[in-house]
């Protein structure tokens, strides 16, 4: 029924916090868990130090993300960059039931959580959890016992309104949780946003054309570590600022009618939002249909590790080149 895909790049992601917290609550219905590890593909040990940690507790599969041209070991591009699109692209070819939930690496859930997702799965809604970054936190057997908080890291729809309501496309981002046909119908997460980020709320943006409701619930709470979020590989983000002209260039060049953002910056965050302004709810950086790859995952195939030499950037660089 429902697929937790856990996403890590960290050294120390703290998979026990969130297996713990998810093991005490769950009940008889079905889940899986994909732990989605960008560390894998350079270091096979983990996979025994992952297995220890769920103790054949969950239905769980760890696997590496998956070969991209800008992040691991195939990439074109001289160092890494940011690339969560991919990793949750990955997580969803693996995913087996029909209910996807997206959690971030060293979190811990509220009690009481699990079985509200339940609900939001019975419902097949696409929903996004509340969250707080908390600092010196202190996790044992699944529980928070004690932490330090400040009002920078509380998720900034907490106090926007009643505990679960409905919200634009724009605001789905963090923990989220989506149903696998709504999902495969836009194509998955858009890569175009590989470099940049904002993956998921074009997601939520694309879903929102489509006029199907979203919503947020904070009834439902994830607990994530400051403190240890600055550790592993060092992901760049990419979003450089153009002069008007190279940007109106750009808007002709993706048939993009007018600025979603009058007065928004010369940069490519923004011309990926510009092109949401078109009458489109599909992707435009995927080279790949997520339906027929996810199939071909499932059956035992593989992922694509060679890319063309001569692939470019949404505003037309090398990819080599960077």
């Amino acid at each position: 029924m429902i697929t937790f895909i856990y996403i890590t790049c960290r050294n120390e992601p703290k998979l026990e916090w969130f297996v713990d917290s998810l093991c005490n609550q769950k009940d008889n219905t079905p889940i899986q868990l994909v732990v989605v590890d960008y560390a894998l593909q350079f270091d096979e040990t983990r996979k025994e130090l992952f297995s220890k940690i769920v103790r054949e507790r969950l239905d769980f599969i760890h696997i590496p993300s998956k070969p991209n041209p800008v992040q691991g070991k195939y990439r074109l591009t001289s160092k890494n960059y940011f690339s969560a699109g991919s990793a949750r692209n990955t997580g969803i070819c693996y995913a087996k039931y029909d209910y996807l939930v997206f959690v971030d690496d060293t979190s811990v859930m509220e009690e009481g959580a699990f079985n509200e997702i339940v609900k939001c799965a019975n419902q097949k809604i696409i929903v996004s959890f509340g969250y707080k970054k908390l600092w010196e936190m202190v996790v044992e057997n699944g529980k928070r016992l004690s932490s330090r908080s400040e009002q920078s890291g509380v998720d900034s729809r907490w106090n926007q309104g009643d505990q679960f309501r409905r919200i634009g496309g724009s605001q789905l981002f963090g923990y989220s949780a989506s149903p696998l046909s709504v999902i495969l119908k836009v194509n998955g997460y858009d890569e175009i946003c590989n470099t940049m980020g904002g993956e998921d709320y074009h997601y939520g943006m694309r879903v929102e054309k489509l006029n199907i409701p979203i919503y947020y619930n904070r009834k439902v709470v994830f607990y994530e570590s400051e403190d240890l979020a600055d550790q592993g590989d060092v992901f760049t983000r990419r979003d450089p600022l153009l002069n008007k002209e190279e940007y109106e260039a750009l808007m002709v060049k993706y048939n993009v009618p007018t600025r979603w953002v009058p007065d928004g910056r010369y940069d490519l965050s923004h011309l990926t939002l510009d092109m949401l302004i078109r009458n489109k709810f599909w992707t435009e950086g995927n080279d790949f249909n997520l339906a027929e790859l996810r199939t071909k995952i499932q059956q035992g195939g593989e992922f694509e590790t060679k890319f063309d030499p001569d692939m470019k950037t949404i505003e037309g660089l090398y990819y080599r080149d960077l």
